[in-house]
């Protein structure tokens, strides 16, 4: 007897494979058949007829990482047929980290991973993880933070580690590992990541590479220019021999529209050097962040509390202004995306430029003032996609999808509510770039496969039933930049872990979701 069967669906089994017609039988938490199975032999039958059944996605690039524990239904991801949300990217997470580390986070990155009133009782990645295991809608799996690596050895200075701190640091990757995590992850566009230097990096990433896990890489392009962070990376992935993953590949911005060529071929070549290398991207031309990271190197040291002070001080806040006047460019492509108080409501939605006219301020005295009133917590939508570009890597091999979906502030990136949909709708169905079998296996297989997912990504009996029934013809993204917080239409069913969480397109309230552990 089978708990559910799925009957008459078109299986995409998330290989890549020609889709075929069946039925999945499921037991538990497992698939247990595929074929032509008796509905009679079913406590619940789902009928999938002109509908397709595949894996549930992954996304290999979130921010969910504390907004889940807030709303443990997850309703902007589930009802997309994501099933696991990879957290801890960036290099900006929370474990481990001792408490007063965990209480600085908690405020530096409000604006882009949220500062919901949640116990904040974790220290270790172990602990951590408990607090999803069977308590929310959606699998997590975990990568390592470079920021609490740095925070807990050298703490949020502008200096390298010694050589004893450097070992503690990869013991800190060693214990977290060994907890469940899947890597490493770090952002050197981000403090206090930006601070590290390719040596540290390099010591690191031999302890993971060691331990069988992935290096996933916000690049250092604030630093270095596009392409030379790029090859830094590679550079490490060459030295340690550890898998090299790149976060959101882009080439964004006008001065690097047209290089997605480029960045394509460094893929390649270093491919045939033996680099084992990969990377995400998702479906929208807009990036999104918080405001902090237009701030100067010097403003960040000592965190949160310093830096409020220097926002405070007469000639630190010249100092800064005049530095991002001179060095930040694109002002009138910022978006403000999230600022919680009442008094910059009004600004939400309009460029930061347009908000600065409104103050009478230039734009960076806009940026420091907003930051200062908001207690760090500014976000930002930034429109500098190439389509062009998107679309040339969303088609090299190496491509698996993610939305780098914010889930915070009145009007964030509508990619937190519309990534997966609109691969499907806007990429297979209006464009034609992909097959649809070849565009479910980079959202399933294939990040499953880079994670090391060796039960999750395909539609195979004995692999967890996580599973997305969907309409080919109606899947749709609804969300907009001007409206994000907008659900999909066409994906009728969900299931995590052999239970249905999106039924006839309505979440049903059932948190099966686990902590995958590596």
């Amino acid at each position: 007897m089978f708990d559910i069967i799925i009957q008459n669906g078109k299986i995409f089994d998330g290989s890549g494979n020609p889709w075929c017609y069946g039925d999945v039988g499921i037991c538990g938490d497992r698939i247990a058949s595929m074929g032509k199975l008796s509905p009679s032999n079913a406590r619940v039958v789902i009928d999938a007829k002109d509908h397709a059944v595949c894996p549930g996605f992954i996304d290999m690039h979130t921010h969910s990482d504390v907004m889940m524990l807030a709303n443990p239904a997850h309703e902007p991801k589930i009802t997309q047929g994501v099933t696991t949300d990879v957290i801890g990217l960036d290099g900006l997470s929370y474990a481990p980290l001792s408490p007063p580390n965990l209480h600085m986070m908690r405020s530096y990155l409000s604006a882009l991973n949220g500062n919901p009133d949640i116990s904040w009782d974790w220290r270790s990645v172990g602990e951590f993880l408990n607090r999803f295991d069977g308590k929310v809608a959606a699998n997590v799996a975990y990568l390592i933070p470079h920021n609490a690596l740095r925070l807990e050895t050298v703490g949020f200075e502008d200096r390298s580690p010694s050589a004893d701190e450097l070992k503690k640091m990869q013991e800190a990757v060693t214990v977290g590992m060994k907890q469940g995590a899947f890597g490493f992850s770090t952002g050197l566009d981000y403090f206090p990541c930006r601070y590290s230097e390719t040596r540290e990096l390099i010591a690191i990433c031999e302890t993971v590479a060691e331990l069988g896990g992935l290096s996933v890489w916000h690049i250092r392009g604030r630093d270095l220019g596009l392409m030379d962070a790029l090859k830094e990376v590679l550079a490490v992935g060459e030295a340690t021999g550890v898998k090299v993953h790149f976060s959101h590949f882009a080439a964004n911005g006008s001065r690097n529209k047209g290089k997605s060529t480029e960045m394509l071929q460094l893929i390649d070549d270093a491919r045939d050097r033996g680099i084992d290398v990969s990377f995400d991207a998702y479906s929208y031309r807009a990036a999104s962040t918080t405001l902090l990271i237009t701030i100067p190197r010097w403003v960040h040291q000592g965190g949160p509390e310093a830096m409020i002070e220097r926002f405070r001080d007469h000639e630190a806040k010249k100092k800064m202004c005049d530095e991002m006047l001179e060095t930040e460019s694109g002002w009138e492509d910022m978006v403000l995306s999230c600022a919680p108080s009442p008094k910059h409501r009004e600004y939400i939605g309009k460029p930061l430029t347009e908000g600065a006219e409104a103050c009478g301020k230039n734009v960076a005295e806009f940026v420091c003032d907003l930051l200062l009133e908001e207690n760090l917590n500014a976000g930002f939508v930034n429109l500098v996609g190439n389509e062009p570009d998107i679309q040339r890597i969303m088609q090299h091999p190496s491509h698996t999808g993610c939305s780098d979906g914010i889930l915070v502030g009145e009007q964030p990136n509508p990619r937190g509510w519309g990534t997966f949909p609109r691969f499907i709708a806007e990429y297979w169905r209006n464009i034609g770039l992909l097959s649809l079998e070849e565009m479910i296996r980079r959202l399933t297989a294939a990040p499953a496969q880079r994670l090391g997912l060796s039960d999750r990504g395909l539609i195979k009996a004995g692999l967890a039933a996580d599973l997305v029934v969907f309409d080919p013809d109606t899947i749709q993204d609804t969300a907009t930049f001007e409206n994000p917080k907008q659900h999909p239409q066409g994906i009728d069913y969900v299931l995590v872990n052999g239970k249905i969480v999106v039924d006839k397109g309505e979440h049903t309230g059932i948190l099966n979701g686990r902590a995958l552990k590596h």
